[in-house]
């Protein structure tokens, strides 16, 4: 188990951060312009029963939070690591800012998990309004 925490760890270090701003692009098709890792890929994915804590967690970037996760004696606030395959459907989505958010449902809890918006690579739930 720490051996996969540790891969995963790495693994998120060579990710681009989820939480740090990227350089401007031009516009692209679509509803939703976050920036992040390929949200095709397999995996896992940080996921927390709080947006607050969520964005606490990610404030410096993937990196430290998975830093963060793979030290079993850190505060987690609550967040832990979501396989993608767990993910039962999407909840609800919220934009603050210019940053998209996405809850999860997952099959182990009644609370969904919040994550950037694309992460589960689940389409949006159906009247999912932006607030």
């Amino acid at each position: 188990m720490p051996l996969r925490v540790a891969v995963l760890a790495l693994g998120l270090c060579a990710a681009p951060a989820l939480g740090q701003p990227t350089a401007k692009a031009p516009a692209r098709p679509g509803p939703d312009k976050a920036s992040g890792p390929d949200r095709k890929a397999p995996g896992q994915v940080i996921g927390c029963p709080s947006l607050a804590n969520y964005r606490m967690l990610l404030h410096d970037g993937a990196a430290a939070a998975a830093a963060l996760l793979a030290d079993p004696k850190a505060d987690h606030l609550g967040c832990t690591l979501v396989t993608r395959s767990e993910i039962t459907g999407l909840v609800d989505r919220v934009t603050l800012g210019d940053r998209s958010y996405e809850c999860a449902g997952l099959p182990t809890t009644t609370a969904c998990h919040w994550m950037e918006a694309g992460a589960a690579a689940r389409p949006a739930p159906a009247g999912a309004a932006k607030r």
